[in-house]
């Protein structure tokens, strides 16, 4: 005897389509507080990558560096650098002052990352060490200074736009005199069981 098959009704698809999204309007904040969180810490990390790799060349060239922030979207080594400026270059700095300088790697600080605000000095210096070192805009020859920073040691704060979503995280980058870059969560302090925590928690970025 053949029985017959009974699919969903009209009212029962509604409810399930309801529950869908009820469920998804439920996740949407925690989705977009993690998206927010994983683009802080790519953009954080992509900085730490850029100092050592600007640290890494003056070191390779023995010669001063400087790595710097822009809004020139070329890499020549003629640009000037820009204190809110969503770009970076890596110049290596002339023996003399008749020398020429030249800007061996360039790039987005903000790529794909639209809605991070990234605090910090325009400018930081590397000697031939690998070393931060306090130079003036003349010496820099990119329209800005770099310093060693408070205490020996610079700072960078990676903060969100975004100040609808909750539990989102505070990233800093720190430099220091000894030339150590660390990535590190800002309102954490740092112990065997928080690696991740930063030496001291809420420091300024520096300026």
């Amino acid at each position: 005897m053949l029985t017959r098959q009974r699919g969903l009704t009209l009212i029962e698809l509604m409810v399930v389509v309801a529950i869908i999204g009820l469920l998804t309007a439920l996740a949407m904040p925690g989705m977009r507080a993690w998206s927010a969180n994983a683009q802080l810490r790519s953009t954080a990390s992509a900085l730490q990558t850029n100092l050592k790799q600007a640290q890494a060349e003056a070191v390779r060239s023995f010669r001063q560096v400087v790595f710097f922030r822009t809004n020139a979207t070329t890499c020549t080594g003629a640009e000037q650098a820009a204190a809110a400026g969503t770009r970076w270059v890596i110049k290596i700095l002339p023996l003399t002052s008749s020398g020429t300088a030249s800007a061996t790697q360039c790039g987005n600080l903000l790529d794909n990352a639209p809605t991070i605000a990234v605090t910090g000095p325009t400018a930081v210096c590397f000697n031939a060490n690998g070393r931060p070192l306090a130079l003036t805009n003349t010496q820099t020859g990119v329209g800005a200074a770099c310093t060693t920073g408070s205490g020996g040691r610079i700072i960078y704060g990676m903060d969100s736009t975004s100040s609808s979503e909750a539990n989102l995280k505070k990233l800093q980058v720190w430099l220091t005199l000894g030339g150590t870059v660390r990535m590190c969560e800002k309102t954490r302090q740092v112990s065997s069981t928080l690696p991740d925590g930063c030496p001291e928690i809420n420091q300024t970025p520096t300026t």
